[in-house]
């Protein structure tokens, strides 16, 4: 099985990656771009396009592929700009140039383009475009899709999966080590506030406010058999999907270390990881303030060091049998199997949980009182 494993531009992957026993293709992109990317990426890298393209070359002579990203889920209507198309024809013409072997797309329109303009890309759409049906995977294969990343949500929907696999015949992809919630409300408007904040075009210069991260950690924390239903697949379990012949497993991270992102695509290389399943995962740590937004006294910074979870993942060993013949969706609010599991294999310390859920929940109010733009005074005045 192929693995799609997340670069943070770090030459220190490239060779460790080379020497696992999967079959690696990269995927990254520029901290900002013409269409932008639908997650985050690590603050501290600023890379050129040189820079890039000198990466890449350095992958392919190890052996690696690579993708790059445009999924962003929105271009604002930009791609029908005259001036700003010619500008997206250009990015895809440097993209063509450095000789990715692969693009991962959301918009349905960017398939259709890209494959009549550049015809020997391979393109993948990304888990963003929410592919969770047989009709969608038939719909994005007909405008050319040549790879589909499903929707993370239906990871565990095996009477699905097998549905789709025999629907398309092009190849398939799972994301495995994502720690988002199972149906999870904020996940739309997460990426697209990601993609319009990760575009060089955007007036808004990259202003983004974590919002959603917060929000989603809020409820991993208060509910802990979140941390069980959300849609992961270990490394233990990746026979699983190979029986349905899903033909690509995709590691979630690009803001993850270096020693991270090889350790997730060392366990999922090779089927097995023992000691903490959270050390493996995708977990993003909110960040409070206003990034780029020129605001007065606004900050982008981590408000803390996390609480951190273990889940013992030998304890979950044969857990993925019991949703082969389980419909969560229509299920899950009658169902304590996933409180069960994580009552059994979750570890943490409560006084901890509890006292970053304060510091949550204070961000939040600042957010909901309009206190943190510092505007609520002056709105106050203004409407006396």
């Amino acid at each position: 099985m192929q693995l799609l494993v997340p670069t943070n531009w770090d030459p220190a992957l490239i060779a460790p990656l080379s020497r696992l026993e999967a079959s690696i293709e990269l995927y990254g992109v520029l901290p900002t771009s013409m269409i932008g990317s639908g997650g985050s990426g690590p603050d501290n890298v600023y890379m050129m396009g040189g820079q890039a393209e000198e990466y890449i070359k350095q992958a392919h002579s190890a052996g690696l592929k690579f993708d790059y990203l445009l999924n962003a889920p929105s271009m604002s209507n930009m791609e029908w700009d005259e001036k700003t198309h010619r500008e997206l024809l250009e990015h895809l013409e440097w993209i063509n140039s450095i000789e990715v072997d692969s693009v991962t797309v959301t918009i349905p329109y960017l398939v259709e383009l890209i494959k009549r303009q550049f015809p020997h890309l391979k393109t993948r759409v990304s888990t963003i475009a929410h592919v969770d049906s047989v009709a969608r995977a038939k719909s994005f294969e007909l405008l050319g899709a040549d790879s589909i990343t499903l929707d993370f949500n239906i990871n565990r929907d095996f009477k699905l999966l097998k549905a789709i696999r025999n629907a398309v015949s092009c190849e398939l992809a799972l994301l495995a080590n994502n720690l988002c919630l199972y149906k999870c409300p904020y996940e739309y408007y997460h990426h697209d506030s990601l993609g319009h904040a990760s575009q060089s075009y955007n007036p808004l210069n990259g202003c983004y406010v974590d919002y959603c991260v917060v929000r989603c950690t809020l409820d991993r924390l208060c509910d802990i058999s979140q941390n069980i239903k959300f849609r992961c697949v270990r490394p233990e379990d990746i026979h699983a999907c190979e029986e349905i012949c899903i033909d690509v497993v995709k590691i979630s991270g690009r803001s993850m270390p270096t020693e991270q992102i090889l350790s997730a695509a060392t366990a999922y290389s090779s089927r097995h990881y023992q000691g903490n399943l959270y050390d493996i995962l995708n977990v993003l740590t909110p960040k409070i303030g206003l990034a780029n937004s020129g605001s007065p006294g606004a900050q982008n910074h981590t408000i803390a060091t996390p609480p951190k979870l273990y889940i013992d993942n030998q304890a979950l060993e044969g857990f993925m049998d019991f949703f082969r013949k389980q419909n969560c969706l229509s299920e899950c609010h009658q169902c304590n199997y996933c409180q069960k599991i994580a009552n059994e294999v979750i570890q943490f310390d409560r006084n901890e949980v509890d006292e970053y859920v304060a510091m949550l929940n204070a961000f939040l109010d600042n957010l909901s009182s309009s206190r943190i733009f510092k505007v609520k005074a002056e709105v106050r005045s203004r409407r006396r």
